[in-house]
């Protein structure tokens, strides 16, 4: 049976998150899967049922699979967005892993106040240092993108990238990622690539 010919259901909140460059993937697959999406006061009653207690959940023919970054792995070889070449294969790996880790990593406090100053100084230092570090990856490929077709690392940093230019990534500077050229150019690649267009005009 073909990955194609599988039923399947991803299961999210109502919000783009560590589950859009799944869905833009499988639907760059012509997969037509359910995309299950759920609010806030909902969560507690679906947690018990995941595998681990958390989402991204994929559900392949009935069976739950976690772990966003696995779960975009397999979305982007269906779709596209995944390099055939094992080394381009490993230099996405890191880049969405380095995505991945730089949310966990942030800075969280219950006083608006101190977070406010524990995530200024993250972006001084351990932010800077991450962004830093994929900028050199998207340099080292020439300037634009992480490998030499669009890949889930491209779709991930651009998630990132619309968090903090609305502001959604409370204390981080809206404008701070606009003085790394190789970022801004990949994310304005991603946006316009056919597959992405295509699933926005989908939704609407």
């Amino acid at each position: 049976m073909t990955s194609s010919s599988r039923q399947h259901e991803l299961l999210y909140f109502n919000g783009a998150g560590r589950a859009e460059t799944i869905r833009i993937s499988l639907h760059a697959a012509g997969i037509n899967f359910t995309d299950t999406r759920f609010t806030g006061k909902d969560w507690p009653a679906i947690k018990p049922t995941t595998p681990l207690g958390g989402v991204p959940v994929l559900k392949v023919d009935g069976d739950s699979h976690c772990q966003s970054v696995s779960l975009a792995r397999y979305a982007g070889k269906l779709g596209g967005f995944y390099p055939t070449d094992p080394l381009q294969a490993l230099i996405v790996d890191e880049a969405i892993e380095t995505l991945n880790e730089l949310m966990a990593v942030a800075p969280k406090h219950s006083d608006p106040e101190e977070l406010l100053k524990l995530r200024k100084e993250f972006q001084a230092g351990t932010m800077t240092k991450y962004v830093d570090f994929l900028e050199g990856l998207i340099q080292k490929n020439g300037g634009v993108g992480f490998a030499s077709t669009p890949s889930i690392a491209d779709l991930t940093l651009w998630g990132t990238v619309k968090m903090i230019r609305t502001g959604d990534w409370t204390g981080i500077d809206a404008t701070f990622i606009e003085s790394y050229a190789g970022i801004v150019a990949t994310v304005e690649s991603i946006a316009k690539d056919d597959k992405v267009v295509a699933y926005y005009a989908s939704r609407e």
